[in-house]
């Protein structure tokens, strides 16, 4: 349903006990001789023996002046809901039920801190950052880089007005940066091995810690791939406002599996729209031309040569890769895009049937459970 969140408390909401845990000292942080008219920060990162206890949220102290005798102090909690309660983020949170298990396990884990609060407070926080996620298992017949790989194939960046598109370890990620939010599709099973072998901060995700040997015993491996949408606070009520919701932006409110199936689903729309591309069956030309001419009844020879050209380039290129390759104008990219889109199959190829099963857990948003990644009675 969801993974990392950020809440801030405000100063009379918190408390905190030890303030020497805090980098620098929470006290400097408080100080009004300190940090003129610059913000100010004091980190809490717990300790390794602090995590051999539990799962711990990470915390930030922020002081923003306002004016030479005028600043604001609250305080930042980051901490992943199913690790919270389930030690790992595989296992997926069952339903917005479950917000009640995750603030008992976050409210104990802040007490042990030494950051004193209320069940109530953290309850109705302000969210500065929220992860949507799904995990999605695959048949071990379908390896999460065949889906990776074919995203690959796709030119997002005016879609989601992108600054940056990584694919790394050979097909085992992709991530799509925007200003505001960050949308990552990555082999779960694979990241974890990655971190397990070359430490936890070569992972995809930074804070494996406690997982590492979650599959060593297993005899094959699951394949998860992961889906998740990372939003700061800017972007959130944006987001929200595109899919018809008004609601204030808290702990509260942004719980719920039914908003976390939205925001996924309207982005998983918008990634895999231009894979239609692919779902073409260039293998029998002369079937091809047939359904050109169909579609088409006008078009001359020249030209439909130009659109087959067109669809096997953006099949063995990449949509971006084939623009690139033939050099096409705006005008020429947008009409033969459309005459393409026109012939997707309606027989639905192997890959594009694995899409279309990705979008059914989406809408089904069943949750992924200890049962389900067992693989010969082990875990």
């Amino acid at each position: 349903m969801l993974d990392t969140i950020a809440i801030s408390l405000p100063d009379k909401d918190f408390r905190i006990k030890h303030p020497e845990r805090f980098s620098p000292h929470a006290s400097l942080v408080r100080n009004p001789a300190f940090g003129g008219a610059a913000m100010l920060k004091a980190v809490y990162n717990p300790t390794k023996a602090e995590k051999v206890t539990g799962y711990k949220p990470r915390l930030t102290l922020f002081k923003r002046p306002y004016s030479k005798n005028s600043f604001s102090i609250w305080l930042k909690i980051e901490f992943s809901a199913p690790k919270m309660v389930f030690g790992n983020n595989f296992e997926e949170l069952s339903s917005s039920d479950d917000l009640k298990l995750v603030l008992e396990a976050l409210h104990e884990a802040l007490q042990s801190m030494g950051i004193e609060t209320t069940y109530e407070l953290l309850l109705n926080a302000r969210t500065s950052m929220i992860h949507y996620s799904k995990n999605i298992l695959l048949d071990r017949s379908t390896p999460c880089f065949l889906l990776i790989q074919a995203l690959e194939k796709l030119d997002l960046s005016s879609k989601l007005d992108l600054t940056q598109t990584d694919f790394r370890n050979g097909g085992q990620m992709v991530k799509y940066h925007a200003s505001t939010y960050e949308i990552a599709i990555y082999d779960k099973v694979k990241d974890l091995e990655q971190a397990s072998k070359y430490g936890t901060k070569r992972g995809i995700e930074n804070d494996y810690d406690n997982m590492v040997d979650l599959f060593s015993q297993h005899k094959q491996k699951p394949e998860v791939l992961r889906l998740e949408l990372r939003l700061t606070s800017r972007k959130v009520k944006p987001v929200l406002k595109t899919l018809g919701l008004e609601i204030e932006c808290t702990l509260n409110n942004l719980f719920s599996a039914d908003i976390s199936r939205a925001v996924l689903l309207h982005y998983w729309r918008i990634i895999t729209d231009g894979l239609y591309m692919l779902n073409i069956d260039t293998k029998d030309i002369e079937k091809l031309v047939y359904a050109i001419q169909t579609a088409f009844p006008r078009k001359r020879p020249n030209k439909i040569m130009e659109l087959i050209g067109f669809i096997v380039s953006c099949q063995k290129l990449g949509v971006r890769g084939a623009r690139m390759a033939l050099n096409l104008k705006n005008h020429q990219w947008y009409r033969i895009k459309a005459d393409a889109k026109a012939l997707e199959g309606k027989d639905v190829c192997p890959r594009f049937l694995i899409l279309n099963g990705i979008k059914k857990d989406l809408q089904e948003f069943i949750p992924l459970v200890k049962a389900d990644i067992v693989v010969d009675g082990l875990i």
